[in-house]
């Protein structure tokens, strides 16, 4: 399912690389390098290239945008966590929400979302936006991604629907979108 799509002079993506690199840390702190920076994403088999090699030539925001742009890498960007035991989200810009305040149709208070679709609540994903080219656009996917504990191969999986959170999702590309 996508939730954005837009053309490339439609969206700065050099502010949001930047702003992705300015606020991920805070979110990720405890996570290593290889998952809290741009993720590139083979574009044939969805793989998460983990290998520092891999990134030796990516010096600033451009160069990931020319990926993008020419057709050679998707990018994965984390903006969220989930927390299994408590039922929380937390979303890079810094919101926070809840799964268990509601009852019936009514939220408790504006810091609660009541359905997160098929992404998931274990503690071994994050919530991820996944930019890829089609068709000279691009298309903006939620996903999950399984980071692997350092144990096994990072792993993204495309959801079909993201529930309350895909408003909050799209509020934070909103303010990238050009006017």
């Amino acid at each position: 399912m996508e939730i954005l799509r837009f053309k490339k002079d439609e969206f700065n993506m050099k502010n949001f690389i930047r702003y992705y690199n300015e606020n991920i840390e805070e979110l990720l702190f405890n996570y290593p390098h290889y998952i809290s920076r741009v993720c590139l994403v083979d574009r044939d088999y969805m793989d998460v290239i983990i290998f520092d090699e891999d990134y030796e030539n990516i010096n600033e925001e451009k160069d990931y945008e020319e990926l993008l742009y020419n057709g050679e890498y998707a990018l994965h960007f984390v903006v969220g966590k989930t927390y299994e035991g408590a039922e929380k989200i937390e979303l890079i810009n810094g919101e926070k929400y809840v799964l268990n305040h509601y009852m019936d149709d009514i939220y408790e208070d504006e810091n609660t979302v009541k359905d997160i679709g098929d992404l998931s609540l274990n503690v071994d994903n994050l919530v991820g936006l996944l930019f890829d080219l089609e068709e000279k656009e691009v298309v903006v996917h939620p996903v999950d991604f399984e980071h692997g504990g350092e144990i096994s191969q990072p792993r993204i999986r495309n959801v079909d629907y993201c529930g309350d959170l895909e408003e909050k999702l799209v509020k934070i590309l909103d303010e990238f979108l050009n006017q």
